[in-house]
């Protein structure tokens, strides 16, 4: 429960602050008609977030943070089937509170302009670009998340520097043309809380098959082939498998399982038909 607890503060942390970002620009360009944090202000905060909240909660959870992540990491048998739910839960709890309490606490007219800060679709481009795009700034992002996070040579202190700032770079792509989710829970909460449910499928059909691919793209390309000593523990296990399984009195002598009756029956049954006292 912990871990899921984890998972559900640093998917909040993450959403608030992304989303809430979107939220702010547009209220300092539009109603306070100040300068736009721009594309650069946006995919820093994004990319600051994850950092943060992956800091925060990777020695509790591993830091996922996102729905894509965790069910990958199901699929490489890395995560548990009842840890993957968990995980999957409490992150979209984690982004419907981080939706709603944005809208409860920003000016109406900013958040119902950004939409609660959902991404969206810039124009010129269609769902299937848009989910294509998601897909391959996922791949790049979970390809991130395995080198740092999952392989055992990785180096988890630098892992939330690491990937914050693929889904920093990630955003620099992608924000102009799908707002660079890379991540379900990053549309679910905000697109809950603003009622914004167009072209739904770019930002959770496109982060899914981009971590599935960059997870397994990882596991088959760069995880470690077994050494010598890790085949031969296989291979005596194996071994002692087989013999906890062999039948029972297998290679001994009928005569130790059996009583004297039973090996003077054998004994007779061996002799010659019509030979002995002739009855």
């Amino acid at each position: 429960m912990r871990r899921y607890l984890a998972e559900l503060v640093g998917t909040f942390f993450v959403v608030f602050l992304a989303a809430g970002t979107v939220v702010a620009d547009v209220f300092l360009t539009h109603v306070r008609l100040a300068d736009s944090f721009g594309p650069l202000g946006l995919v820093a905060a994004y990319g600051a977030g994850v950092a943060v909240a992956m800091a925060i909660v990777m020695p509790v959870s591993g830091g996922h943070l996102n729905p894509a992540i965790s069910i990958a990491a199901y699929v490489s048998k890395r995560l548990s089937i009842q840890d993957t739910l968990g995980y999957v839960v409490a992150q979209l709890a984690g982004a419907l509170i981080a939706g709603f309490l944005l809208r409860a606490l920003a000016p109406k007219s900013a958040f119902d302009f950004a939409s609660g800060g959902v991404p969206g679709l810039a124009a010129g481009i269609s769902t299937l670009r848009g989910a294509g795009l998601e897909t391959l700034l996922t791949f790049f992002v979970t390809f991130a998340f395995w080198a740092v996070c999952i392989d055992d040579r990785g180096h988890p202190r630098a892992a939330p520097a690491v990937v914050g700032l693929s889904v920093a770079a990630a955003g620099l792509v992608g924000v102009s043309f799908t707002g660079a989710a890379v991540n379900p829970a990053r549309w679910f909460g905000p697109a809950v809380a603003g009622t914004h449910f167009a072209s739904w499928i770019v930002w959770v059909a496109g982060p899914l098959l981009g971590a599935l691919l960059g997870s397994l793209t990882y596991e088959v390309i760069f995880s470690p082939a077994p050494t010598e000593e890790e085949i031969e523990a296989a291979e005596e296990e194996l071994e002692d498998d087989e013999d906890e399984l062999a039948p029972v009195g297998s290679g001994a002598p009928a005569s130790s399982f059996t009583g004297g009756q039973d090996a003077e029956i054998a004994q007779g049954l061996d002799e010659p038909v019509g030979e002995g006292d002739g009855t």
